[in-house]
């Protein structure tokens, strides 16, 4: 959880920082709408998690996970880069699918918890799904 704060501050960081001219984008942290989780999950195979997420508008484009390990606790969210375009368009009715690769090592109980926002209060939000991983 202190991983995705210090992320977030890294990209606003990263993202304020310009070069001569002013930046034409910045790093962004989507939240996750959801997942579709396979049925098994097997020692060194690799099966594909399904992420769903919407974007505010079309200048916001999908740059991989945000993806933290911890012991056998996966937190995951959505990384984008969000263009500083004067045309862009709301696209947040648009649910997006990415999938994410997983190959656990060992087996037994893991946890992923998948970022889906702050609460009125600050709080960060998740979707979590208990999987069992087979030998």
């Amino acid at each position: 959880m202190k991983k995705l704060v210090f992320l977030m501050i890294f990209a606003l960081a990263l993202g304020s920082c310009s070069v001569g001219d002013d930046t034409n984008s910045e790093f962004v942290v989507l939240p996750a709408e959801g997942a579709v989780m396979p049925n098994k999950f097997k020692v060194d195979s690799v099966s594909v998690i399904t992420v769903k997420y919407r974007r505010p508008t079309n200048c916001h484009i999908f740059n991989g996970f945000y993806y933290d390990v911890n012991g056998t606790t996966r937190t995951v969210a959505i990384n984008a880069v969000k263009l500083h375009q004067n045309n862009c368009q709301d696209d947040s009715e648009t649910l997006f699918e990415v999938p994410l690769n997983f190959r656990p090592t060992t087996d037994g109980s893991y946890v992923f918890k998948f970022w889906i926002g702050d609460d009125a209060n600050g709080m960060e939000q998740y979707l979590s799904y208990d999987v069992e991983v087979n030998p």
